[in-house]
């Protein structure tokens, strides 16, 4: 995409915008959070440069101390957004043992999944439309794919071990921790929290699919 520079710049705007001090950190942090929400509404084209600027309570020109375009900013705040999830999912994980943590990991995904239904959609957006992921710099992909391949990681020493300790039971390490991350991923698209079934059932729900997914379910009823 056409990166967007604005002919009307505000006059005496920094020429350093790595976001350094507090009051920029601040109001960069308050850009994202606004227009993650406008995005996760009205879609990427069905948000505007000015709609930002009015959620944040600022002019459009004073974005571009911050951002260089639109694309910039979409791009950070899914980044951002990332960020607050793995933050979020891995400080609830207390256990050590894998059957415990295992829970733990997929109640927290799912949980986050379903408490920031407007996010993950965000989220799924951008990496499910090729248009959205190929206009990522290589800096940014590389960003975003260290925090998957971490976050996948986790899974997978998770599920080795269990499988070492004869707590799961499945074939194939690496499909496994795919499917696993796909059931938790996709919960808030059909989630209604206005529907018969309350955000912790439906966690209790899914941690039950994932624990028969890798077999513990099973282990546990033979033994």
């Amino acid at each position: 995409m056409t990166t967007i520079r604005p002919s009307g710049a505000p006059v005496g705007a920094p020429e350093d915008r790595s976001g350094a001090g507090t009051g920029r950190s601040d109001s960069r942090a308050r850009i994202l959070r606004s227009a993650l929400g406008l995005f996760a509404r009205h879609g990427y084209d069905g948000t505007s440069l000015k709609a930002i600027a009015g959620q944040v309570g600022v002019s459009t020109p004073a974005l571009y101390w911050h951002f260089e375009s639109k694309d910039e900013i979409y791009h950070a705040a899914v980044e951002q957004m990332l960020d607050d999830f793995l933050d979020a999912v891995r400080g609830t994980l207390r256990a050590p043992e894998p059957l415990p943590r295992f829970r733990e990991l997929v109640a927290a995904h799912v949980r986050w999944q379903l408490e920031r239904r407007e996010e993950a959609g965000v989220y799924a957006q951008t990496m499910g439309m090729r248009q959205l992921a190929a206009s990522l710099s290589p800096e940014q992909r590389d960003r975003i794919l260290q925090m998957q391949r971490s976050y996948l990681e986790e899974w997978r020493t998770i599920l080795a071990r269990g499988r070492e300790d004869g707590v799961f039971d499945f074939a194939d390490l690496r499909t496994t921790a795919f499917a696993v991350i796909s059931l938790c991923e996709y919960v808030h698209t059909w989630f209604n929290p206005e529907g018969a079934l309350s955000v912790d059932a439906v966690v209790d729900l899914y941690v039950d699919l994932a624990l028969r997914m890798v077999g513990a379910e099973l282990r546990q009823e033979v033994a």
